[in-house]
């Protein structure tokens, strides 16, 4: 009797080793899991938008008379990802678009809200500025705003060119007989540069 007792403990042992090994084992695979299974189950990654915030001041904040600036007039942002371009122009002034601009009354290249409406143009009489990028099709209208107050544009695009690209405002705001001078032609105001990395 006392041999088979002992034999069912050492067989007893030898099937505990045995388990605990089985059990290890399956512990671990469970842990690690299947390359491919991991792989395929991941989701994709989303797009993030890129967040820009833009100032249009005017003359009196400026301290220049007359030149109104778009602040910062250099921007970066990366190609097919979206962009979330958000303007807040304290310029009350309007700027009618000539006969060969006016169809910079029209929003292109993307999506725009004005105070959380959506909107495809802006009536040519309350055109104050626009954020114009002819190569890349681009064109945002910012309505006069009201006295003493700001306007909301929300412009949202996704560029897909790579790119040092010029940002133009086509609103004659500037000065000289047709508009066209001082603001409107230098750089840091009413031009400014987009590079598309």
């Amino acid at each position: 009797m006392a041999g088979i007792a002992k034999r069912f403990r050492t067989g007893t042992k030898r099937w505990s080793m045995a388990a605990s090994a089985i059990m290890f084992g399956g512990i671990a695979l469970a842990a690690c899991g299947s390359p491919a299974k991991t792989t395929a189950q991941a989701p994709k990654a989303s797009k993030a938008v890129q967040n820009l915030a833009v100032e249009v001041e005017t003359g009196k904040m400026d301290g220049k008379a007359g030149w109104p600036r778009f602040v910062p007039s250099s921007l970066t942002v990366k190609a097919n990802q979206p962009v979330r371009l958000v303007i807040t122009s304290y310029d009350d002034g309007t700027a009618p678009l000539p006969s060969a601009l006016v169809t910079y009354d029209k929003v292109a290249g993307g999506t725009e809200t004005v105070g959380g409406v959506a909107l495809t143009s802006v009536k040519n009489s309350e055109v104050s500025h626009t954020f114009t990028v002819p190569q890349l099709g681009l064109n945002a209208v910012i309505p006069a705003a009201p006295s003493n107050g700001s306007v909301k544009v929300v412009f949202t695009f996704t560029p897909t060119k790579s790119g040092t690209f010029t940002w133009q405002c086509y609103a004659p705001c500037g000065s000289g007989s047709d508009g066209m001078g001082g603001a409107m032609v230098t750089k840091g105001w009413m031009t400014g540069s987009l590079q598309v990395s």
